[in-house]
């Protein structure tokens, strides 16, 4: 059983109490949590930086908002944020004055909801594994450190020999560490169980938030008045060169339509809302999911013509057309929202699939019926 350290910063004695004798060894999703509490606002971050903490509770007020209370559990969570990762859950009765701040990793609960209402609270941030996966990459970072130097940079030191190498063993090392990161370890880093190994999970395709610091590259979608486009134009015609310019002073996009808008989805939709359904229908709605599959198949032969682009929280499902081409001025450029990266091997893949419609050579279809009757 996994144990999970919860710290409470609360100013009133009773709500100390009260939260440490309800939540202490207490077993959540096989979690056994330990509970410390806190009375000093003023001393909380320094704890919080000195032990080793899962979440942290925080009141917001010291003293009470209708005696002019001072909002310094806002000032915790300042801290916390210019200094360090730890989710934070606001159990108040004023918690109404930070529900803004609500999101995957800050919970807000007022105290008239109860203890139950927290205890959920805290087995959401556990299901998504966020307090542990500080702690999992930590040990894989020591671990990772531990093989490399000892176990290779060591053991043959025949090779590298001392005070000749400078940066070059970091620089290996890291290089290491990032191929290190395979689907199954990273899998592992984050808890989950449902990553399925020999698939491709959506997250995988994208770098977010695009380094905005960073010249454009080909595979950036870029977002102009609600309709997103993609680089095609390759990233060494982007770069400034020694002589202070580009290859290419235009770029070449691509523009993609929403899954949704496809006659595909829309039938399918329809079919699977119905509520009662017949044998044909059902039929119907296989046909459709079938296609709606195929649409999320990239490079199906037939479909080379267009990309398929899975759905996050940062962008919806969509499909590049390769037949919706723009060009644009670099100097125009300034007018498109930069969204998104495609990441390796995605970005390269759906350039080779663009190559590959606008290449492909056609030519008639054999007389297979006067060949099959001549056999």
């Amino acid at each position: 059983m996994k144990k999970i350290n919860i710290l409470c910063v609360d100013d009133e004695l009773q709500n100390r109490e009260d939260l440490s004798a309800i939540l202490n060894d207490e077993i959540i999703e096989n979690h056994i949590l330990k509970v410390e509490t806190l009375d000093s606002f003023e001393n909380a971050f320094e704890q919080i930086s000195q032990r080793k903490y899962h979440i942290i509770i925080l009141d917001i007020f010291q003293g009470k908002p209708e005696d002019n209370g001072n909002k310094l559990g806002i000032d915790v969570l300042a801290k916390i944020q210019d200094n360090l990762f730890i989710p934070v859950i606001f159990f108040s009765g004023n918690a109404g004055s930070v529900e803004d701040l609500r999101s995957e990793i800050i919970g807000v609960v007022r105290k008239s909801d109860g203890y139950d209402q927290l205890k959920k609270e805290i087995t959401r941030l556990i299901l998504s594994n966020l307090p542990f996966i500080k702690e999992n990459i930590t040990l894989h970072l020591e671990e990772e450190f531990k093989n490399y130097f000892w176990g290779i940079i060591h053991e043959k030191r025949e090779i590298f020999i001392q005070g000749q190498n400078d940066f070059s063993l970091g620089y290996l090392m890291l290089r290491k560490l990032g191929n290190s990161l395979s689907k199954d370890k990273i899998s592992q880093i984050i808890g989950s169980n449902n990553i399925a190994i020999d698939k491709v999970h959506p997250m995988e395709f994208y770098i977010y938030p695009t380094d905005t610091a960073k010249e454009y590259e080909v595979g950036e979608l870029l977002e102009k008045e609600g309709e997103v486009y993609v680089i095609l134009t390759p990233t060494c015609d982007l770069v400034v060169r020694t002589n202070g310019k580009r290859k290419s002073d235009t770029l070449l996009l691509a523009k993609s339509t929403l899954l949704t808008d496809l006659e595909d989805y829309k039938q399918y939709s329809k079919l699977k809302d119905l509520q009662e359904k017949s044998a044909k229908d059902l039929e119907r709605e296989k046909n459709y999911q079938g296609k709606l599959k195929n649409w999320t198949k990239n490079n199906q032969g037939e479909k080379d013509k267009y990309f398929f682009l899975p759905g996050t929280p940062f962008l919806e499902n969509r499909i590049i057309d390769f037949q919706k081409k723009i060009m644009v001025d670099y100097n125009n450029l300034n007018e498109y929202t930069r969204l998104v990266k495609l990441d390796a091997p995605f970005a390269e893949s759906m350039v080779s699939t663009f190559i590959r419609y606008y290449n492909r050579i056609g030519f008639p279809d054999i007389d297979s019926d006067y060949l099959i009757n001549r056999l």
